[in-house]
């Protein structure tokens, strides 16, 4: 399939996301089934080793069959589509209880050294602190996250306490809950700076943004434009034709003079919003300044482009904008040649749209880097509307360019 057929393929729509949600919440739901799915051949296994031995670990055999249910349960909902957010709640709520009840159970088995019952508790805690920042803002999830690792430190302690035990006695959990701090720590860190560093993108795009595109029309301004062009001549089209359109507005200093400057602002951007509703996707329409606008439109030649124009100026007088009333509008079309430059191929389209001005206005001038001119006159109808400007689709299918 060559450029052009796949400049005037359809876009194909994207698949709308479960319930309604967006693409991040979607992202979530695959994370959790996917974590969901591997705790569930975990938790089995480990609580079928706690079987052979003589002392089993009282949180295995009876917290991990509750962990069990809980997985299959979640993945049954998110499976079915249903809520996230009631997931996520019960998961979360489940996992606390669970590092809460391990962390408690070092009162109650004393046989036990003290870091082979909490030890698993802290990387749990790392987990669930995982699962509040999905589930929170930085902020909610930092807090939960410092609570949870007190109680978690604290309540071993607690137990060494209840039990009579020196604190001396266990400097392997000391180590155990300064590592799990650490990493806690350093989540927390992670995740302020994903926030700062997502704020500043924002702040960059958006400044690009303002940079690029005119505030009143909301088109590409011309510092966009000539990017847009400068790629389409690196893509060295020599086997496919592309053209330039410069449109202007006539007259428009005496829209703004009659009318006021709003009147002016409104007539350029309901003139905007024509040119977006008439364009294909894969086309570019921008501000070039003032009242002058540039089209370009790849994989169209000078011809289709003097049709697309001579349709677009038919449609600009029969569409009145508000108090403006009628408008009429000069048109300069260029065609990509050989060797052409931005800079050549745009002030071959502003030459042709200045002898479309000088000529008396109202009309499609198109200049060929050969010299050779084309222009083309088109008068109101009496009908007054009955000419639409159709497509550059169906231009493209009358003229037999379309394929």
């Amino acid at each position: 399939m060559d450029r052009v057929e796949r400049r005037q393929q359809p876009v194909r729509a994207a698949s709308p996301a479960k319930s309604g949600e967006g693409g991040s919440a979607d992202w979530r739901r695959r994370i959790y089934l996917i974590a969901l799915l591997f705790g569930i051949p975990v938790l089995v296994l480990v609580w079928l080793l706690q079987l052979g031995r003589t002392e089993p670990d009282m949180y295995v055999m009876y917290g991990h069959p509750a962990l069990l249910v809980m997985c299959i349960w979640g993945t049954a909902w998110l499976l079915k589509g249903r809520s996230l957010q009631v997931a996520e709640r019960v998961v979360f709520l489940c996992n606390v209880v669970a590092v809460l009840f391990q962390s408690f159970a070092t009162v109650l088995s004393a046989p036990q050294p003290m870091i082979d019952t909490s030890s698993p508790a802290y990387w749990m805690l790392v987990a669930v602190s995982i699962l509040s920042f999905l589930m929170f803002g930085r902020r909610e999830a930092i807090q939960v996250t410092v609570g949870l690792y007190l109680l978690g430190v604290m309540l071993p302690w607690a137990a060494l306490a209840w039990r009579g035990l020196p604190f001396s006695s266990q400097p392997e959990l000391l180590r155990v809950q300064l590592t799990c701090g650490a990493i806690l720590a350093l989540l927390c860190g992670l995740a302020w700076y994903r926030e700062r560093f997502q704020i500043e993108r924002e702040a960059r795009l958006l400044q690009e943004h303002l940079a690029n595109s005119d505030p009143l029309t909301l088109l590409p301004n011309r510092r966009a434009l000539y990017p847009a062009i400068e790629a389409l001549l690196a893509e060295e089209p020599e086997n496919e034709p592309a053209s330039l359109l410069l449109v202007d507005i006539d007259h428009f200093k005496r829209i703004n003079d009659t009318f006021g400057h709003n009147v002016g602002d409104e007539t350029l951007q309901a003139f905007a919003s024509l040119l977006r509703r008439t364009l294909r996707e894969t086309d570019q329409v921008g501000r070039w300044g003032g009242e002058e606008f540039m089209i370009i439109l790849p994989g169209v030649s000078g011809e289709v482009a003097l049709e697309v124009a001579r349709r677009l100026q038919q449609t600009a007088q029969v569409h009145p904008h508000g108090v403006a009333g009628t408008i009429t509008v000069s048109i300069g079309v260029s065609e990509w040649a050989a060797g052409d430059t931005l800079q050549t191929w745009v002030a071959r389209t502003d030459a042709a749209l200045y002898r479309a001005k000088a000529a008396g206005r109202n009309r499609v001038v198109g200049v060929w880097a050969s010299g050779d001119q084309r222009q083309m006159t088109v008068q109101t109808t009496s009908d007054g509307g009955r000419h639409e400007l159709s497509s550059v689709e169906e231009i493209l299918e009358t003229t037999g360019q379309a394929g």
